[in-house]
């Protein structure tokens, strides 16, 4: 019933305690085994220990540790419990008892480390859990993309301090990918302040009506873990803002060309309704929206037009008719839009409520529905791709 990060603070406490009691760290394997079988049965154990090491407000220990300035690479820290420092020769003896190696049976006091036992610091420990550093790595780095992805600032310091840490940790080799996708942030920044620049020369001279809105965090596919992909069809409106973002990309950085994830980003719009008063005068009720690129699309389509039958706006954005239904309920809970199931079939009606409805609403701020807070990263694509393989060589096996 205890949390993850509670068993893992404990598991800490526990090497802290056992340390002092034996410098050998044999009661440490014996009293210790269980727990670590334990944490290795449970799910989140990895992506808690990368919290920790990571999580300036909330790593504790672990925060701490990566800091710590003797700390050894985990190939030489890492704990090993078959091997002596010194190979075996034909006088070879058996260690010594606890007992013996502490003075306790000879009557002395005092303790005698084990010079035939490396003891891994904490990390090591930890990480000899799974026995492998790779898991750490790979769960590291789909933490880290969607933090990049979500950091709409493209303000990479921190990651770059902790990727430093981790390094010396892990070695340089195996956390190259992340380096690559903190490199793409820091560059997207760049790229993306040279178009705005363009363009807003362009602005100047005429060429273009409004000032530039579309930011971009541009990722090298092959170093970034699968991101989540969906279809969907942007709105003219939508659409002629992002063509123009990459065309400039395209004279940029030519020959590459973007392809855009649709369905990954922020988006923050200013929803706006009219009505006439009793006197003929406009009306209007203004509100600050942040929500995901597929909520912004599917209200763009009501400038078009004030109603929209669930299966009509499924056809024109190319969206599954389900997922259309669970984003418009983000606009129906905040009162944009209302709906209405029509008697004739399974059909759903939406139209924009008026101003006087909108205005009703208790809430003044918009915030994101449990959808808008999904993961960039596609945890399963991974455990995806691999099963076609075998499926390949079951089929072909059939």
């Amino acid at each position: 019933g205890a949390e993850t990060s509670q068993i893992i603070e404990v598991y800490i406490s526990t090497i802290k305690v056992l340390r002092a009691m034996d410098p050998s760290g044999e009661l440490l394997q014996v009293v210790t085994q269980p727990v670590r079988e334990y944490l290795h049965g449970r799910t989140d154990t990895i992506r808690c220990i990368i919290t920790s090491l990571t999580d300036e407000e909330n790593g504790g220990e672990l925060y701490e540790e990566l800091r710590r300035h003797d700390a050894k690479p985990l190939e030489e820290a890492q704990l090993d419990e078959d091997d002596d420092d010194e190979p075996p020769t034909f006088d070879w003896e058996p260690l010594p008892s606890i007992l013996k190696r502490r003075g306790v049976i000879s009557g002395q006091v005092g303790r005698v480390a084990s010079s035939s036992r490396r003891s891994g610091d904490i990390l090591a420990m930890l990480v000899g859990i799974y026995g492998s550093k790779e898991l750490f790595v790979k769960e590291y780095s789909i933490m880290l993309a969607d933090k990049l992805l979500g950091n709409l600032e493209f303000d990479t310091d921190k990651d770059v301090h902790n990727l430093e840490l981790l390094k010396l940790r892990f070695g340089e080799a195996s956390l190259h990918q992340c380096e690559v996708m903190v490199k793409d942030i820091d560059d997207s920044k760049r790229i993306q302040s040279n178009i705005h620049s363009t363009l807003h020369t362009h602005d100047r001279r005429g060429d273009f009506g409004d000032p530039p809105v579309v930011d971009a965090a541009i990722v090298s596919h092959i170093f970034w873990p699968a991101l989540q992909r969906e279809e969907m069809k942007y709105h003219p409106t939508i659409k002629s803002k992002v063509d123009e973002f990459s065309i400039e990309y395209a004279k940029l950085k030519n020959p590459r060309r973007l392809i855009w994830m649709k369905q990954l980003g922020s988006v923050e719009i200013e929803v706006e309704a009219y009505e006439e008063d009793a006197d003929g005068n406009l009306v209007s009720h203004i509100k600050d929206v942040s929500c995901t690129p597929a909520h912004a699309n599917l209200l763009a389509y009501f400038e078009d037009r004030s109603e929209w039958a669930s299966k009509a706006l499924s056809i024109e954005t190319k969206m599954s008719e389900d997922m259309v239904r669970k984003r418009m309920g983000f606009w129906v809970n905040q009162r944009v839009v209302q709906s209405r199931r029509l008697r004739d079939g399974d059909d759903i009606m939406y139209n924009l409520v008026s101003v006087s409805e909108a205005s009703d609403a208790n809430d003044t701020s918009f915030q994101q529905d449990d959808d808008g807070q999904e993961h960039a990263v596609s945890i399963g694509a991974h455990e995806e791709e691999a099963m076609k393989v075998y499926e390949s060589y079951i089929i072909g096996m059939l």
